[in-house]
């Protein structure tokens, strides 16, 4: 066999391996040899000083015993440095044959952040909406991987205008993940939340956010790449990923035997919903989406609308499939009001008894409820809605075979009744880190 077909192809000339290894090995037989000397000296064992490895047995020199002890001890010094030396040159040899382009200290930062990212715990939100983006928030620049499993059964707006268009899936709740993980004041930011207001213009009410992911769908030919090459390009930290490629259109039969096509359209009918299905039967689930749920570490499903953006995805049994077969830590976190048309007279318990009954007995581990109250003021433009605090009740909950975890988890922002991202981040750590 040639020697550069072989195991011993490292020794071939030219690669700068040898010396350094040899330079290493010497060392090591070095540093032995110095620790020997020493230890001997220091000891004083008779049967060690007769060896004809010690030096003091070819001398007779007054104080010889303190001399050995101080020599022996530069040996190992040397030793210690040709070591160091040695590894030293081996490592900046192999790195500039791996990366001839890069200098060695910038190499050495590769590898690095590398290995603090693999460190890190890996996050996965599923969801969809407001309440999946205070959870991204909340995450943000936190020491972990975050990713993000959106639905794309959006029917209205920009969202809705796109997919009929253009026929690509609804980029609207992929976009505001996307946002929710940028900096506060970043020029990603402005790019993803800017809207067209031109009266005269095809381009009205759209979101250039919205264009950008559906433009890149059309160039990529994949609308989950696109995605992902849209993070890369605006240096978001984070992935945000849909769960289908496919068209999801979102179908839902009401208690009264009414079956209506669409997200818009099933809230706007404000009726008690019996179930939600997809018209399309045969829909594929993304497989990166997949394998981020399947090697996460925590699972956090939620909050968002019930039926219309945390349904979505686990109507597709392989994603729920993949769910229970996770090691990760799963948790639901129930929304802080009602939601008309969806929700009404929802208890934290009805929320948790509608996933508990998808992913089935024994999958979900936790279930956070908000228990803070809000001001008169603000419920009274709720009750308008038909909207009100959701009912933590807690002993139905844990009936359900689910923890759960209760606290002032919301906050009025503006008006508006919205889950507080810097509570949520911090409660979803502490779960991670196994903390609760």
């Amino acid at each position: 066999m040639r020697i550069e077909q072989s195991k011993l192809r490292f020794l071939l000339p030219g690669l700068k391996l040898k010396r350094y290894i040899a330079l290493i090995i010497f060392s090591i037989f070095l540093l032995m040899y110095g620790i020997f000397v020493f230890s001997t000296a220091i000891s004083g064992n008779d049967n060690l000083m007769q060896s004809n490895l010690y030096p003091g047995k070819y001398f007779d020199v007054r104080f010889e015993n303190l001399y050995i002890q101080v020599g022996s001890l530069l040996v190992i010094i040397l030793s210690l440095t040709l070591l160091y030396l040695g590894i030293t040159l081996l490592v900046q040899s192999v790195a500039k044959a791996l990366v001839p382009d890069k200098p060695y200290e910038e190499i050495f930062d590769l590898l690095f952040e590398s290995r603090k990212e693999s460190l890190k715990k890996r996050v996965v939100n599923i969801g969809g909406g407001t309440g999946t983006t205070s959870v991204l928030e909340g995450l943000r620049g936190k020491f972990l991987k975050i990713a993000a499993v959106i639905t794309v059964a959006d029917s209205g707006g920009s969202s809705g205008r796109l997919r009929r268009e253009l026929n690509v899936p609804p980029p609207g709740d992929i976009r505001n993940c996307l946002l929710a993980l940028t900096e506060e004041n970043s020029l990603a930011r402005k790019i993803l939340s800017y809207r067209f207001n031109a009266p005269n213009s095809c381009l009205d009410g759209h979101n250039l956010g919205n264009i950008l992911i559906a433009g890149l769908t059309k160039v990529t030919n994949d609308f989950g790449d696109a995605v992902l090459k849209l993070s890369k390009l605006l240096n978001i930290n984070g992935e945000v990923l849909p769960f289908t490629e496919d068209e999801a259109i979102l179908c839902a039969e009401f208690e009264d035997g009414e079956i209506v096509e669409g997200e818009a359209e099933i809230t706007e009918r404000g009726k008690k919903i019996k179930k939600v299905f997809l018209k399309n039967g045969e829909i594929k689930p993304y497989l990166p989406a997949l394998e981020r749920i399947l090697n996460a570490n925590v699972i956090v499903i939620g909050p968002g609308s019930l039926f219309t953006s945390i349904m979505p995805p686990l109507l597709l049994p392989a994603i729920v499939d993949t769910i229970r077969r996770s090691t990760a830590i799963k948790i639901y976190i129930v929304n802080a009001m009602t939601e008309h048309g969806e929700t009404d007279g929802f208890k934290a318990s009805d929320h948790v008894k509608a996933i508990v009954h998808i992913l089935g007995d024994g999958v979900l581990n936790y279930a956070i409820i908000n228990t803070k109250e809000f001001s008169e003021e603000t419920l009274a433009r709720y009750r308008l809605s038909n909207s009100e605090p959701v009912f933590p009740d807690v002993e139905n909950v844990k009936k359900l075979g689910v923890k759960p975890i209760v606290g002032d988890f919301a906050k009025e922002r503006g008006g508006l009744i919205r889950h507080d991202p810097e509570a949520l981040g911090g409660i979803i750590m502490k779960l991670a880190q196994k903390r609760v």
